[in-house]
Parts: C-alpha cells; structure tokens; sequence
C-alpha cells in the first residue's frame, strides 16, 4: 500500500511539471508573438542621420513635428503638427499606399509605388533611407484614436483633386493630456462620491447608535410602562423627555422647527409618534379624544407639508426624521 502511494505521488508530480513546463512554453510562444513587429501605429519623426553620420534631432528647435500613420488597410498619412493648449494645426504633406512583408530572411517595404530601404532597430524605432539621409521614427503609441481619425480624415480631405490644398488646418487636440485630465477629474469624482457615501454611512450609524443608546437607556425603560399605559406625563416630565429627546435625535427637532412652528399639543404628538407610542396612549398623555388624534395628525402634514395627507403618511415621516 504504500509502494501504490508512492508511485501514485510520483505519477502525479510529474504530469504537474509537464504541465508547468508546458504553460511556460506557450507563455514564451505569447511573449515571442507579442514582440513581432508591426509598422501599423503611429510615429513621430526623431531625427535625421546624414551620410556623414551626424545626427539632427528634429524636435529641438522645432515648432512643429512629422508623424507618419500606417492603417491596416494600406494606407499611411503623413502631416507635420503643430499644438497648443487645446487644438493642433495640421499641416498634411502625403497620403499613399504602402506594402510591408518581413519574413526571417527578408523585409521588404514599398511606399508610393517605390521600393525604399527600411532599417528596423527595434519594435519602437525605425530608420527610412532617403538616399542622402535616413529618417529615424519612434513609435508613439500616446495618440487616442480619435485624435488619429480626425488627423488622417484632415489629410486625405487636404488632398483630393480641388480640395483647395489649405496649408494648414486646425483639429481638437485630443492627446493624452486630455485623457489624463478626464482620468482626473473621474478620480477626484470617485473620491468625492465615496467620500460623501462614506459620510453619509458615518452619520446614519451615528444617528442609529444615538437611538439604540436612548431606547435602552435606564431612563426610557422606566419611563416606558408609563407611557404606553398612563397616567398622564406632567408637565415637567415633558420638559425631561424633550431634553432627552433632543440629545438622542437632534436632527428631529431641527427639521420639524425648519418645517413649521408647531404648537405644544403638535410637537408633543409628533415626540410621542417617534417613539413608536399607539395613538391611544397618545390621546391619554394630551388630553384629547382618541379620534382627535387622528384629526390632529391629517391638519399637522397639511402643516408641515402643504397638501393633504394622511394620518399614518405622518407617522411613517415622522418616523423617518
């Protein structure tokens, strides 16, 4: 039995390291297929190298900047772009078609119909022989693709037979200055709405505890029986029970004084509702006729609210507070 175990141990830790082993091999195979090269994309234009070998950095000095944009249909744009705060001035300069092929034996690069000798350094540079110099592009991946679409659209427009030709044109900049700025102000929304969410949470268990202490406190509990089943409160039992009150639900009394000036009898009921007293109990505590309770509680959210209402519309809102 444990010979069996063993080489069940066995069996099982060597199909787990052929698995591992084949997971690393397909990950390297994924890797080795993410860094194949792609011309498609956008690239800005770096520098020039000279048959001499001097190298002319092209953006120091420079208001403006070329950019190449190969499509996946063939296509390339060529425009020289010139920013500011919040548009871009294109300048379009080509649009053709072009053929890429890169096996392990050969690349072969065609633009406009010519056959052009492309130097590919690495998966973000490249190097275009003009004869007399090489043009040496990075790729720039920073570009959102709206800003690439209406710069392209911009170019083929420029030209068309007749367009016109303008020189220059000028399109919203979208960069990623812009997208970063919306990024912003979505985090400083996020922090805003669970800051607020927060608070809200904070108060609410705030308030919750402030309840829960005052309906199990020493004093509400004797004074309970009292109230459900009389006599009557005194009047400065009342006094006692309002300051109570107004230390465990603030907000209560503040919302009712912000709504409208209650009478003593109105105020006492509402106090009496928001303890959860039956209307019975109420009527024993004011005086009052049981029905008049139910009179007192349908003029009071006319009151408070200004349309008819209700009876129990006013307990659930008072309820509420």
């Amino acid at each position: 039995m444990k010979r069996l175990a063993v080489v069940v141990t066995g069996r099982l830790l060597f199909w787990l390291a052929f698995l591992l082993a084949g997971c690393g091999v397909s990950h390297e195979e994924q890797q080795d297929e993410g860094n194949e090269f792609r011309i498609t994309g956008t690239w800005e234009l770096h520098e020039l190298l000279l048959l001499s070998g001097q190298r002319v950095d092209v953006n120091t000095g420079y208001e403006h900047v070329w950019y190449r944009f190969y499509e996946d249909d063939g296509t390339y744009y060529v425009a020289e772009l010139t920013s500011s705060d919040n548009q871009e001035a294109v300048k379009p300069h080509e649009m053709s078609e072009y053929f890429f092929m890169m096996s392990p034996y050969d690349t072969v690069y065609i633009e406009h119909g010519r056959m052009t000798n492309l130097n590919i350094m690495d998966n973000h540079t490249i190097g275009i022989d003009r004869g007399d110099y090489v043009e040496i592009y990075v790729r720039n991946d920073k570009f959102p693709a709206k800003s690439v679409s209406e710069i392209e659209r911009t170019v083929e427009c420029a030209l068309r037979p007749n367009s016109g030709r303008k020189t220059q044109y000028i399109v919203p900049k979208l960069s990623e200055t812009s997208s970063a700025n919306i990024w912003i102000w979505l985090i400083v929304l996020g922090a805003v709405v669970c800051g607020g969410s927060l608070y809200i949470v904070i108060r609410w268990r705030a308030k919750h505890e402030q309840s829960t202490a005052f309906i199990h406190s020493d004093y509400f509990l004797a004074l309970r029986q009292r109230l459900y089943e009389g006599p009557a409160l005194k009047q400065d039992e009342w006094e006692e029970l309002e300051i109570q009150m107004m230390e465990a639900y603030p907000m209560f009394f503040r919302r009712l004084a912000e709504m409208g000036q209650l009478s003593e009898v109105e105020l006492r009921v509402c106090m009496l509702t928001k303890l959860g007293i039956p209307p019975s109990a109420i009527a024993i505590h004011t005086y009052r006729e049981y029905s008049s309770i139910s009179s007192i509680r349908s003029r009071l959210y006319y009151k408070l609210f200004g349309e008819k209402g209700g009876a129990k519309e006013l307990d659930e809102f008072i309820r509420n507070l």
